[in-house]
C-alpha cells in the first residue's frame, strides 16, 4: 500500500501586509535644512541625498540611523514624528561631537591616552571614551537616618580621571 499526499493551497495576496512591510524595508530618513534653492540650483531629495553622501564625516556620524533599532515603526509610526526625530539625533550628535572635541583638545601624542587593551588613543572617538567608563558604577546607600548615599563601587582609573579633568569635571559628578 502507498501513501499519497495532495496539497492544494490558495494564495491570496495582502496589500496591507505588502503595504507595511514594503515601508518598513524602505525606509530612509532625510532631515536637512538645505533650502529647496541653494546656490543657485534646485535641490530635490535626490540631490541633497547626492551632497549628503559626499561627506563622509557626517555619513559615518550618523551611521546608527540606519539600524531599525532607532527608526523602527514604534518612533516612525507616523510621518509627522520623523522632523522631531531628525532634530533629537541632530541634537544628541552635536553633543557627542562637543565631548568628542573637548576631549581631544588635551589628548596629545606626547600623552596618549591608554585605551583598552593598552591601546594608545592620540584622537580618541566619543566611543572609546565612553568605553574606558563603561564599568563606572555608582553605589546607593541607605543610611540608618533614612539618608541616601552615593559613592563608586571603586576608584576612578588615572584615565579616567584624565578625562574628567580635560572636561573641567571631577569625580563629583557621580556622587
Amino acid at each position: 500500500m502507498e501513501t499519497r499526499y495532495l496539497l492544494r493551497l490558495d494564495v491570496e495576496f495582502d496589500q496591507n501586509a505588502w503595504e507595511q512591510a514594503r515601508r518598513k524595508a524602505s525606509r530612509f530618513v532625510l532631515v536637512t535644512t538645505v533650502p529647496e534653492e541653494w546656490k543657485g540650483q534646485q535641490m530635490d531629495a535626490q540631490e541633497i541625498l547626492k551632497l549628503y553622501k559626499g561627506q563622509i564625516s557626517v555619513e559615518m556620524n550618523f551611521a546608527f540611523l540606519k539600524d531599525p533599532f532607532f527608526t523602527d515603526e514604534i518612533y516612525v509610526k507616523k510621518p509627522e514624528r520623523v522632523a522631531v526625530l531628525g532634530y533629537l539625533f541632530l541634537l544628541a550628535l552635536a553633543i557627542y561631537r562637543v565631548f568628542q572635541r573637548r576631549v581631544r583638545q588635551f589628548i596629545t601624542p606626547e600623552h596618549p591616552l591608554k585605551g583598552p587593551g593598552g591601546r594608545k588613543l592620540t584622537r580618541p572617538t566619543g566611543q572609546a571614551i565612553f568605553q574606558l567608563f563603561q564599568y563606572v558604577n555608582v553605589v546607593l546607600l541607605e543610611l540608618p537616618d533614612g539618608r541616601i548615599q552615593r559613592s563608586l563601587d571603586r576608584s576612578l582609573t588615572p584615565e579616567q580621571r584624565r578625562i574628567l579633568q580635560g572636561l573641567g569635571l571631577d569625580e563629583s559628578i557621580y556622587v
